[in-house]
């Protein structure tokens, strides 16, 4: 759990908590080489977020490509 994780988990009520942590788990970085990874195992938060898809940029670990990911909602 990363450090923002444990400062919500400190600070918010647990039923809340445990909410954003669902639909942080949901929410999933993708790039074009196939590479997936779930915000929260990033040590993020996302939580009531709009739209369901979001062009980020950041370099993936897996082929090495820097430039823009998508930030997708999954159900």
């Amino acid at each position: 759990m990363s450090i923002i994780q444990k400062i919500f988990k400190f600070i918010l009520p647990k039923k809340y908590f445990e909410k954003i942590e669902e639909e942080s788990k949901k929410w999933f970085f993708v790039c074009d080489c196939g590479y997936e990874k779930s915000v929260w195992d990033a040590g993020g938060l996302r939580f009531s977020a709009f739209p369901k898809k979001k062009p980020v940029v950041g370099k993936c670990p897996q082929c090495g490509k820097i430039g823009v990911m998508h930030l997708i909602k999954k159900s």
